[in-house]
C-alpha cells in the first residue's frame, strides 16, 4: 500500500520498542489504519499524569503509515471493563488533518480545538508539527466535553483501555460536542481502515 510516509529513523526504532513492549496497534484489529503510538506507555501501562489519579491530561499520540486515501481521522478511547452494557466513553474527537504526525497532550477541553489556540493554551503547546485544525471534540461518558483519562475503582483489577485511530476519505460533518452514535454512524461512511491501540491503567 503507497503511503503518505512511512516510519523512519528514530520513529521507527520506537516503533519496534512499542511492539516489543506490546503497546502497538493490535494486528488483529488493524485494516487499512495508520500506525498509532503513545511514546509515554511502557509496557501498555497509562502513566499517571493521563488519569484521574493525575493531571487528567489527554496524552501525546503518533500516527504513521498513512494512506494516500486518508484526508483525515478519528479517534474513540472507550473501555469495557468498566460497569454497564456498552463501553465506558474517555474521547472523541475527529476531523483531525491527514498531515498530523503528532497529536500533543494536553488538549484543550472544547468542543473545536483551532490551530491559533496553541499559542494561547499551555496544554496545546505552538511547538508541535503537523496538526492543521481545528479538530472537533464529542461529549465523553462523563457528560463532559473532550477527554477524560481512566478512574478504575481502587480496588478493582486493572482496566483496558483502547484508542482506535479511523481513517477516513474526507472530514465528516458532525456537530462539535456529539456523542458516540453520531461520530459512529458519519465514521462508517467514510471509513478506510482503523487500528487500535492498547494502554491499561491500575489505581
Amino acid at each position: 500500500m503507497r503511503t503518505r510516509r512511512q516510519v523512519l529513523g528514530t520513529l521507527g526504532a520506537l516503533g519496534t520498542v512499542t511492539a516489543l513492549a506490546g503497546c502497538a496497534s493490535r494486528a488483529d484489529r488493524q485494516s487499512g489504519g495508520a500506525g498509532l503510538f503513545a511514546p509515554e506507555f511502557s509496557d501498555q501501562s497509562i502513566p499517571e499524569q493521563y488519569t484521574c489519579a493525575g493531571g487528567d491530561i489527554s496524552p501525546e499520540l503518533e500516527f504513521s503509515d498513512v494512506s494516500f486515501d486518508t484526508e483525515a481521522f478519528a479517534l474513540i478511547m472507550d473501555t469495557v471493563d468498566a460497569s454497564g452494557s456498552k463501553p465506558f466513553v474517555h474521547w472523541l474527537i475527529w476531523n483531525i488533518p491527514a498531515n498530523t504526525t503528532t497529536l500533543p497532550e494536553g488538549i484543550p477541553q472544547q468542543p473545536r480545538v483551532e490551530l491559533s489556540e496553541r499559542g494561547t493554551d499551555p496544554g496545546f503547546p505552538a511547538t508541535v508539527t503537523g496538526t492543521t485544525g481545528p479538530v472537533h471534540q464529542g461529549t465523553n461518558g462523563f457528560g463532559e466535553i473532550g477527554y477524560r483519562g481512566p478512574c478504575p475503582p481502587p480496588e478493582e483489577p486493572p482496566y483496558t483501555y483502547e484508542f482506535t485511530l479511523y481513517s477516513l476519505r474526507s472530514t465528516i460533518d458532525v456537530a462539535p460536542g456529539a456523542k458516540r452514535p453520531a461520530l459512529e454512524s458519519a465514521i462508517q461512511s467514510e471509513l478506510i481502515g482503523e487500528t487500535t491501540l492498547i494502554g491499561t491503567f491500575d489505581r
